[in-house]
Parts: structure tokens; C-alpha cells; sequence
């Protein structure tokens, strides 16, 4: 059993209490707007980063939640940029290929960098698959290329590239695209960001608790 409050409730539950309120604060009578499901991913994410302005830039587009849900349930395969990522989604089925030889090998012969390399090493896999991506925006302009001129199509993505470089512009590029995905607006984003989102859906394709 967790720690107790003087009020008699454990420190879990006074924390989602918490976050809930700020939630509410913060979207007002825009709260009406986001489903059940996207309301838990939004609480997620608040609770891993302490911030509550993550409230009103997080920002989901064609059924992202429920499109991730499905896909997990038929164990799609995850694709992610960096290895941090990885070791924190609670999903067998997950892959990262900044370090793999071939990765190092296609960066060298084509002169791109190893995030862009890692995911055209990974394109069988992101073709109806899942994108995490939470540090790399080149990483993630990679994806939207593949989208637009290679008609790669990942059942969703999750772009959310932290940084001043190209990491809003693109989360930009990818709302344009036809596919589901959730992002957030402007520069912030991140490891803890894509983990807790990516996470949310894991645990509601499997009935849990969010």
C-alpha cells in the first residue's frame, strides 16, 4: 500500500487529483473538446513533466489514441529514435537502430546523420507500424518523407522532438500529413513526453489502469 495523506488518501491519488485540477485550469471549457481516452494522455503526460502547460499543446489529429490502441493490439511493431526511449516503453515489440551497424554503415556511405539513417533502416517496420519519436527532429522529418514520397504509411505517429532546430517545424510538417498522429506545439517535447504518451496507449490496449 502507498503512502497516506493527512487526508487519508495515498499520495497517488492526491497527485492525479492534482493534475486533474490543473487540467481543468488550464483547458477551461475546452476540456469538453478531448475524448475520455485523450484527457488520460494528456494526465500522463502532466504528471511525468510537472507541467501543465502541456494541457493546451498537445495535439491529436484522425483518432491518434484509438488508431495506437489498435495497432498494439495486433502488436504492431514500435520504431523509436533513441535507445532511452526504448528502455522505457513497456512493450516487447519495440526497436531502435541509432546504434546498429547498418545504421553507422548508411550514414557514412550517404552522408546523412545517424538519426535519419536509423529510420530508413527501419522503413519495413514503420510501413503500418508505430513512430515514437521524442528527440530527433531530423529523425521525424525522415518519417514525413517517407509519408510523402515513398506512401509509407505508420498507423500513427508520435512526434514530439524537443528543441529550438527544426523540432517545431517538424511537428508542423506531420499535422499536414494523412496520418493519425499526436504532437505537441512549439519547441518542447522529449523523452519523458513520448514514453508517457506511448505508455497511455499501451496500458489501454490492455485494459489497465491509465
Amino acid at each position: 500500500m502507498g503512502a497516506i495523506t493527512k487526508e487519508g488518501i495515498s499520495i497517488a491519488e492526491k497527485s492525479r487529483e492534482i493534475v486533474k485540477n490543473k487540467i481543468r485550469n488550464v483547458l477551461g471549457d475546452k476540456i469538453n473538446s478531448y475524448s475520455k481516452e485523450e484527457l488520460s494522455i494528456i494526465e500522463r503526460v502532466v504528471h511525468a513533466t510537472a507541467d501543465e502547460e502541456y494541457a493546451k499543446l498537445i495535439y491529436f489529429k484522425d483518432n491518434a489514441v484509438e488508431e495506437g490502441v489498435k495497432a498494439i493490439k495486433e502488436n504492431k511493431p514500435i520504431v523509436v529514435d533513441i535507445n532511452m526511449i526504448k528502455a522505457g516503453i513497456r512493450y516487447n515489440n519495440t526497436y531502435c537502430f541509432i546504434n546498429d551497424r547498418k545504421t553507422y554503415e548508411l550514414a557514412q556511405k550517404e552522408q546523412i546523420t545517424r538519426a535519419v539513417a536509423s529510420i530508413r533502416i527501419a522503413k519495413d517496420l514503420i510501413d503500418d507500424g508505430i513512430v515514437v519519436i521524442g528527440n530527433a527532429p531530423t529523425a521525424l522529418l525522415e518519417v514525413i518523407r517517407m509519408i510523402n514520397e515513398e506512401n509509407i504509411k505508420p498507423r500513427v505517429v508520435i512526434g514530439v522532438p524537443v528543441g529550438f532546430v527544426q523540432a517545431s517545424e517538424s511537428k508542423e510538417l506531420l499535422r499536414k500529413t494523412d496520418v493519425p498522429s499526436i504532437t505537441t506545439i512549439g519547441p518542447k517535447g522529449g523523452t519523458p513526453v513520448a514514453v508517457s504518451i506511448i505508455n497511455g496507449i499501451i496500458a489501454m490496449s490492455r485494459d489497465e489502469r491509465v
